[in-house]
């Protein structure tokens, strides 16, 4: 048996699409953590946090910087397809995620698909077995 994603008990996700969203989610989260720990500690000051670490860390942080950027921009578009596919709230809960999507970008995205896996609007299903046998 498999395991299967489903949005709202129906629609059917496919697995690297969820776990690349999540990935990208908590991605998002870090990198924003880290960078407001890094303006808190160092202000407006003209010191550049990446100055003082590793040349090879400061690439890793290069290649962070891109996987979360893309993702933030694939969340960002998945919640809205997800908004206007399926989202069947009342409409002051529709106007309201609009509105965290259109002013909050990725922010916003981030929110409403933390807000959509806590509600379990994605489950993680067992796909029964084919008649034929065949997986």
């Amino acid at each position: 048996m498999s395991q299967i994603y489903l949005v709202n008990d129906r629609h059917r996700v496919p697995r690297f699409l969820v776990w690349y969203l999540f990935s990208a989610a908590i991605s998002l989260s870090v990198f924003t953590a880290l960078g407001i720990i890094a303006w808190i500690f160092l202000g407006d000051s003209q010191k550049n946090p990446l100055d003082f670490l590793p040349h090879i860390v400061t690439i890793l942080f290069g290649i962070w910087g891109v996987y979360t950027g893309i993702g933030a921009v694939i969340l960002w578009v998945a919640m809205w397809v997800y908004w206007v596919a399926w989202e069947n709230s009342s409409f002051s809960a529709r106007t309201g995620w609009f509105l965290a999507l259109l002013f909050g970008m990725h922010y916003g995205a981030l929110v409403y698909a933390i807000y959509l896996w806590n509600k379990g609007v994605i489950k993680n299903v067992t796909a029964p077995a084919s008649a034929d046998g065949a997986q």
